[in-house]
């Protein structure tokens, strides 16, 4: 009895099937993996400023329920008075890891962050973004810059009226050293004066917040931010 041998042929990809696929998962992979780091760097970012933003409220509060008088601090940081104040009020509500007292070493160098239409802080000192600035960081990460201003400035530059004769602005950013380092980005504007700590903007229109975020230098950038229920924009991430 003669047996037949059957033989099985096994289906198989040539060399160069698999080199186009390859070549074709190289190309999604380069055109999706860029959009996806965006996307957890952005909620990355938005949940740094919301952590930040909740830590200066709360340490602004206490300070005024302990009878912190803000007139205080609108001096120069140089001034025996404001570190007095700082130390009092402040610094106890805060881990903070250093503290400057217009020095370098708690804020970016000079140039190194910039305004969100791209140019640098007209008062960049290298120390701070003012002149004789308080400046420093906490445990979490972010960085912080004190320093008093007019109550001309408070309402043209950053969008708080007032009735003092000056305001008290802080600059944070959400990341320290870490980039964009941009105002707008992961730097942030608040204001305090005597109806307490406001984001810069908060007195002016949503118009007018739109197009200082959009197309202007970005101070108004938490307000909308905070309009936006916590969301950085993309046209703001992509400027």
């Amino acid at each position: 009895m003669k047996i037949k041998n059957k033989i099985c042929k096994i289906s198989a990809f040539t060399l160069a099937e698999v080199l186009i696929t390859l070549g074709i998962i190289g190309i999604v992979a380069a055109m999706t993996i860029p959009t996806i780091m965006t996307k957890i760097q952005k909620r990355k970012l938005e949940t740094q400023l919301k952590e930040t933003y909740s830590v200066i409220q709360q340490t602004m509060k206490a300070a005024e329920g302990e009878g912190a008088n803000f007139q205080t601090a609108f001096q120069d940081a140089s001034d025996a008075a404001m570190k007095e104040w700082f130390e009092e009020f402040i610094q106890p509500h805060l881990k903070t890891e250093t503290v400057c007292y217009n020095t370098s070493g708690c804020w970016h160098k000079k140039g190194e962050a910039k305004l969100l239409n791209g140019n640098l802080q007209g008062w960049d000192t290298g120390y701070g973004w003012g002149i004789n600035t308080l400046t420093f960081t906490i445990a979490k990460g972010a960085w912080f810059d004190m320093d008093g201003h007019s109550a001309n400035a408070c309402q043209t530059m950053f969008g708080i009226d007032t009735k003092n004769t000056q305001c008290l602005v802080i600059y944070f950013d959400v990341n320290g050293a870490d980039k964009p380092n941009i105002l707008g980005k992961d730097i942030y504007t608040v204001v305090q004066t005597e109806k307490g700590l406001l984001p810069a903007g908060s007195d002016r229109t949503k118009a007018q917040v739109n197009q200082n975020c959009n197309s202007g230098d970005g101070h108004f950038c938490l307000q909308k931010v905070i309009n936006d229920s916590f969301t950085i924009s993309e046209k703001v991430l992509k400027r």
